[in-house]
């Protein structure tokens, strides 16, 4: 379907509006010029905003075509009551067939890549290639050779990731203070890149503001499994690049909450991963940690525009 609304932004950027089963999707567009050679579209993760991924998207742009979506429960994005992760496919689709050009190719990261691979092996005959950033789960955990142990935790992630939780820091006073936590939380992220990013990642509150994300949202991995991604990753046609970072580890060893877990990959674990994928290169980008497009953006534009170059047919 086409979009319902199409709203100028500035700087060469085109805001749309997508129904998918019905939930609102903000959909950002950059180079409609280049839709006759082909449609990338880019998918962030948990908790953060398309404006993030715009240094790597605004480098696409010099020859492709560029959609970004706000996942559902996301930025201007509705919230939603449908959180499975094949709801965010559907989305995927919604945008790929109101937006996108024939020749289409998916960059995803973090749950924007495990939303990506799932699509890319559902309905391989679209898409012409894919990066994944980040995208590929954390390291192997303990309980996961443990059916009891992983049962249990279940009952974990149901009570706190299927309802909507309150705030759980204090309030947010303004933009400049939504900046600066960010660039606590991701000290490699340039401080003036954080304060453009920061309004588009709140929501005015009676008290001041909130980040614009629904909790509910994080529910997408409830129940997923390295071997039930592992499926998909296997039926995947495309070309495919995957870029991990190597300061990945601070991240899964905080998000985790497991002190005995550091979140490190082992030994020869990543390449497990990707010899599961049919034709797939990797990356190590030594300078990053989970958030790549954060600490290394113009190396990770640089990566992926030579990828699609080589790998889309013009």
């Amino acid at each position: 379907m086409r979009p319902n609304k199409e709203v100028e932004l500035g700087g060469d950027i085109t805001e749309h509006q997508v129904l998918s089963n019905g939930t609102k999707l903000n959909v950002l567009e950059l180079a409609p010029e280049n839709r006759d050679k082909a449609s990338i579209v880019m998918l962030h993760g948990l908790r953060d905003s398309a404006h993030g991924l715009l240094p790597v998207a605004l480098h696409l742009a010099q020859d492709f075509h560029v959609l970004l979506p706000e996942l559902r429960g996301h930025g201007n994005s509705d919230a939603s009551d449908a959180y499975g992760v094949f709801d965010f496919v559907q989305d995927l689709h919604e945008v790929i067939d109101g937006l996108a050009a024939q020749n289409v190719a998916l960059f995803g990261h973090s749950l924007g890549g495990h939303i990506v691979s799932k699509y890319a092996a559902i309905f391989p005959q679209r898409i012409a290639a894919i990066a994944i950033v980040e995208g590929l789960g954390p390291p192997h955990r303990a309980q996961e050779d443990n059916e009891a142990a992983e049962v249990q935790a279940l009952g974990f992630m149901i009570l706190n990731r299927l309802r909507r939780q309150p705030g759980k820091s204090r309030p947010i006073q303004d933009p400049e203070d939504a900046a600066n936590r960010l660039v606590r939380n991701n000290p490699r992220l340039n401080p003036a890149t954080a304060a453009e990013l920061a309004p588009h990642l709140l929501k005015a509150t009676d008290t001041g503001y909130a980040w614009a994300f629904d909790s509910r949202a994080s529910s997408v991995f409830v129940g997923a499994s390295r071997a039930n991604d592992a499926k998909f990753w296997r039926n995947i046609k495309a070309p495919t690049c995957v870029i991990s970072g190597s300061l990945s580890y601070e991240y899964w060893g905080r998000e985790m909450g497991d002190e005995a877990y550091d979140g490190r990959f082992a030994p020869g674990e990543m390449e497990q991963r990707i010899d599961e994928f049919q034709d797939c290169v990797h990356h190590w980008f030594e300078g990053s940690g989970h958030m790549v497009h954060y600490d290394e953006p113009q190396r990770l534009a640089q990566q992926c525009y030579d990828f699609f170059t080589n790998k889309i047919a013009h």
